[in-house]
Protein backbone atom coordinates (compact mmCIF):
# COMPACT_ATOMS: atom_id res chain seq x y z
CA UNK A 1 0.00 0.00 0.00
CA UNK A 2 1.38 3.31 -0.74
CA UNK A 3 1.66 6.06 1.49
CA UNK A 4 -0.02 8.67 -0.23
CA UNK A 5 -3.78 7.70 -1.26
CA UNK A 6 -6.27 10.83 -2.87
CA UNK A 7 -9.38 9.63 -2.24
CA UNK A 8 -8.25 7.97 1.50
CA UNK A 9 -7.44 11.32 1.66
CA UNK A 10 -10.86 13.25 1.35
CA UNK A 11 -12.81 10.74 2.35
CA UNK A 12 -11.19 10.63 5.51
CA UNK A 13 -11.13 14.41 6.08
CA UNK A 14 -15.34 14.62 5.49
CA UNK A 15 -15.99 11.50 7.44
CA UNK A 16 -13.55 12.86 10.44
CA UNK A 17 -15.56 16.12 11.05
CA UNK A 18 -19.01 14.98 9.94
CA UNK A 19 -19.65 11.79 11.92
CA UNK A 20 -18.53 13.69 15.28
CA UNK A 21 -20.49 16.38 14.74
CA UNK A 22 -23.62 14.15 14.14
CA UNK A 23 -22.86 11.94 16.96
CA UNK A 24 -20.46 13.58 19.63
CA UNK A 25 -21.55 16.59 19.72
CA UNK A 26 -24.85 15.73 20.16
CA UNK A 27 -23.90 13.83 23.39
CA UNK A 28 -22.01 16.38 24.77
CA UNK A 29 -18.78 17.63 22.49
CA UNK A 30 -18.44 20.96 22.79
CA UNK A 31 -18.41 22.43 19.20
CA UNK A 32 -15.11 23.90 19.75
CA UNK A 33 -13.78 20.59 20.86
CA UNK A 34 -14.78 19.19 17.83
CA UNK A 35 -13.16 21.15 14.94
CA UNK A 36 -10.20 21.56 17.47
CA UNK A 37 -9.79 17.84 17.28
CA UNK A 38 -10.74 17.29 13.77
CA UNK A 39 -6.86 17.53 11.90
CA UNK A 40 -5.88 14.94 14.60
CA UNK A 41 -8.71 12.66 14.03
CA UNK A 42 -8.18 13.30 9.82
CA UNK A 43 -4.52 11.87 10.03
CA UNK A 44 -5.28 9.18 12.19
CA UNK A 45 -8.19 7.87 9.92
CA UNK A 46 -6.13 8.18 7.11
CA UNK A 47 -3.20 6.91 7.42
CA UNK A 48 -5.86 3.82 9.58
CA UNK A 49 -7.77 3.18 6.49
CA UNK A 50 -4.88 3.69 3.88
CA UNK A 51 -2.78 0.89 5.89
CA UNK A 52 -5.34 -1.28 7.73
CA UNK A 53 -8.84 -0.87 6.97
CA UNK A 54 -9.03 -0.64 2.98
CA UNK A 55 -6.42 -3.96 2.34
CA UNK A 56 -8.58 -5.84 4.89
CA UNK A 57 -11.76 -4.26 3.43
CA UNK A 58 -10.87 -5.29 0.05
CA UNK A 59 -10.30 -8.71 0.94
CA UNK A 60 -13.08 -9.19 2.82
CA UNK A 61 -15.23 -7.53 -0.12
CA UNK A 62 -13.72 -10.15 -2.66
CA UNK A 63 -14.11 -13.17 0.10
CA UNK A 64 -17.73 -12.75 1.04
CA UNK A 65 -19.45 -10.83 -1.86
CA UNK A 66 -16.97 -11.28 -4.68
CA UNK A 67 -16.08 -7.30 -5.23
CA UNK A 68 -13.73 -6.33 -7.26
CA UNK A 69 -12.29 -2.94 -7.54
CA UNK A 70 -13.88 -1.44 -10.45
CA UNK A 71 -17.19 -2.91 -10.37
CA UNK A 72 -20.45 -1.22 -10.89
CA UNK A 73 -22.10 -0.02 -7.44
CA UNK A 74 -24.80 1.62 -6.39
CA UNK A 75 -27.11 1.53 -3.14
CA UNK A 76 -25.13 -1.91 -2.25
CA UNK A 77 -21.03 -1.48 -2.41
CA UNK A 78 -19.62 -3.99 -0.55
CA UNK A 79 -16.31 -2.42 0.18
CA UNK A 80 -18.17 0.60 1.64
CA UNK A 81 -19.76 -1.98 3.99
CA UNK A 82 -16.36 -3.32 5.41
CA UNK A 83 -14.99 0.07 5.64
CA UNK A 84 -17.49 1.64 7.47
CA UNK A 85 -18.05 -1.39 9.60
CA UNK A 86 -14.47 -1.18 10.67
CA UNK A 87 -13.79 2.61 11.02
CA UNK A 88 -17.85 3.32 12.80
CA UNK A 89 -16.07 1.04 15.44
CA UNK A 90 -12.46 1.85 16.07
CA UNK A 91 -12.48 5.89 15.87
CA UNK A 92 -15.26 6.28 18.51
CA UNK A 93 -12.72 3.67 20.65
CA UNK A 94 -9.64 5.27 19.78
CA UNK A 95 -11.14 8.97 20.64
CA UNK A 96 -13.93 8.68 22.67
CA UNK A 97 -13.35 5.45 25.00
CA UNK A 98 -9.77 5.96 25.47
CA UNK A 99 -10.85 9.61 26.36
CA UNK A 100 -13.30 8.76 29.02
CA UNK A 101 -15.82 10.92 26.64
CA UNK A 102 -17.52 7.80 25.63
CA UNK A 103 -19.03 4.99 28.15
CA UNK A 104 -17.74 1.28 26.68
CA UNK A 105 -21.62 0.03 26.37
CA UNK A 106 -22.38 3.25 24.68
CA UNK A 107 -19.59 2.71 22.18
CA UNK A 108 -20.87 -0.88 21.78
CA UNK A 109 -25.06 -0.05 20.91
CA UNK A 110 -24.46 2.80 19.18
CA UNK A 111 -22.35 1.14 16.55
CA UNK A 112 -24.99 -0.31 14.26
CA UNK A 113 -26.70 3.23 13.90
CA UNK A 114 -22.83 4.81 13.18
CA UNK A 115 -22.43 1.90 10.69
CA UNK A 116 -25.25 2.46 8.84
CA UNK A 117 -25.22 6.16 8.92
CA UNK A 118 -21.49 5.71 7.67
CA UNK A 119 -22.34 3.45 5.20
CA UNK A 120 -24.89 5.72 3.39
CA UNK A 121 -23.21 9.05 3.76
CA UNK A 122 -19.68 7.37 2.19
CA UNK A 123 -21.65 5.32 -0.12
CA UNK A 124 -24.21 7.91 -1.55
CA UNK A 125 -22.23 11.16 -0.71
CA UNK A 126 -18.51 11.34 0.52
CA UNK A 127 -17.19 8.53 -2.30
CA UNK A 128 -18.52 10.63 -5.41
CA UNK A 129 -17.25 13.59 -4.09
CA UNK A 130 -13.92 12.24 -2.96
CA UNK A 131 -13.00 10.74 -6.26
CA UNK A 132 -14.09 14.35 -7.97
CA UNK A 133 -12.15 16.15 -5.62
CA UNK A 134 -8.99 13.72 -6.35
CA UNK A 135 -8.62 14.26 -9.72
CA UNK A 136 -9.47 17.84 -9.52
CA UNK A 137 -7.00 18.62 -6.85
CA UNK A 138 -4.82 15.74 -7.61
CA UNK A 139 -5.17 15.12 -11.57
CA UNK A 140 -6.05 11.63 -9.60
CA UNK A 141 -7.67 9.15 -12.27
CA UNK A 142 -8.57 5.51 -10.91
CA UNK A 143 -8.26 4.27 -14.62
CA UNK A 144 -4.15 4.62 -13.97
CA UNK A 145 -3.89 3.40 -10.98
Amino acid sequence: MKLWNPIAFFISLMMSIVMPLIFATPRGMPLDICFLMWPLRWVVAYFIVNFIVNPLSLKLAYKVFGFKLGMKTGLWNPLAFFISLIMSFIMPLIFGVSSGQLPVDVQFYMWPLRWIVAYFIVNMIVNPLAFKLAGKVFGFNPMNH
